[in-house]
């Protein structure tokens, strides 16, 4: 499989679209939700950070990510 850049924003927006439904997710949480590989999640993320969509968080239990 190759990731290119349209296969990465098509993943992103399919998790955006997914996180709105809960407050925050531990990276764990958004592999069963959308079902990705750890590559294309990772991925993902990146993009939805970058675009400032998201937010990470770390606290005593790990991190986790929230739609903003």
């Amino acid at each position: 499989m190759i990731i290119d850049k349209p296969y990465i924003r098509k993943n992103s927006l399919l998790l955006y679209s997914k996180m709105k439904t809960m407050c925050s997710y531990t990276y764990d949480e958004l592999q069963k939700l959308v079902n990705l590989g750890s590559t294309e999640l990772c991925l993902a993320l990146m993009e939805l950070l970058q675009e400032n969509k998201i937010s990470q968080h770390r606290d005593k239990q790990g991190i986790s990510y929230m739609a903003i």
